[in-house]
């Protein structure tokens, strides 16, 4: 009994997490575009239930989306633009059953974090949502951040990843464990992935089982070949990895709910 009352306790530590690019909602991508897919998202999040999960690319409208079509779901973060509800998120939803807020924010990847801005050679204005939260089976606190590096900026995507590791220490003065998550639009290959990597676990590699699921996380949603290009991470410190996977589950029609197959790691403190 003392054997099964561990066991039982170990396991309610557990917190699954997950990162999943939704796809911006535009007319132009057709049978993929947002009013077509927004309920298998909302379908696939209910089934995997994680206790808490970054997004990006989610526009005011899709945020209502999500959090209306899921229940006991809140979620943290500011849109990109005005730092209010203008412009895409890199919000962090979170089971309010499980967790709760003791601090969030949002910060700009530039060279004035703290106001709405475009950093160094980027194309567009960047943001990491940031939370601390408290774990309310295990009483644990933690701090997870969910972000949405630039597509074009090499400058702006090195001082991103330098930045990161900077607010890691700022926020989290009391060295709890970490998890960084996103869509940072390179490949492990790149200076600013190798940056993040020497300092945190890329949870890929570093799982207790093998990964499980396509390599490859984008997938432009062309339903004809396999991904290759890795470029969605759960980056983590402090955590146990126990299992990694890409879900590149599709739609009843066989299309993929976006064109980004969500990265779902489990951690146990």
């Amino acid at each position: 009994m003392v054997c099964l009352m561990l066991f039982v306790l170990g396991f309610s530590q557990d917190l699954t997490v997950m990162s999943f690019n939704i796809r911006l909602n535009v007319d132009s991508d057709k049978e993929n575009a947002w009013p077509q897919r927004k309920q298998d998202v909302a379908d696939l999040l209910t089934y995997y239930h994680p206790d808490y999960f970054g997004v990006q690319e989610a526009l005011p409208e899709q945020m209502k989306d999500i959090k209306n079509g899921l229940k006991n779901y809140d979620y943290i973060g500011v849109g990109r633009d005005d730092g209010k509800e203008k412009g895409e998120f890199s919000a962090i939803f979170f089971n309010t059953d499980r967790l709760d807020i003791i601090k969030s924010g949002t910060f700009w990847l530039s060279e004035t974090p703290e106001i709405p801005s475009r950093g160094w050679d980027a194309a567009l204005n960047r943001i990491c949502s940031y939370a601390i939260f408290k774990d309310k089976k295990s009483g644990k606190e933690f701090l997870a951040m969910n972000l949405h590096f630039d597509h074009i900026g090499n400058v702006a995507r090195v001082k991103s990843s330098e930045l990161i590791l900077k607010k890691v220490k700022e926020l989290n003065p009391k060295n709890l464990p970490v998890t960084v998550s996103g869509d940072f639009n390179l490949t492990e290959d790149t200076e600013p992935i190798k940056i993040l990597s020497r300092n945190m676990k890329d949870s890929f590699y570093h799982s207790e089982t093998k990964h499980y699921g396509p390599v490859g996380t984008f997938t432009g949603f062309n339903i004809n070949e396999v991904p290759k290009e890795r470029i969605d991470y759960i980056f983590t410190k402090g955590f146990k990895i126990k299992s990694h996977r890409h879900i590149n589950d599709r739609r009843e029609n066989l299309l993929y709910p976006s064109d980004h197959f969500p990265v779902i790691t489990e951690l146990s403190f």
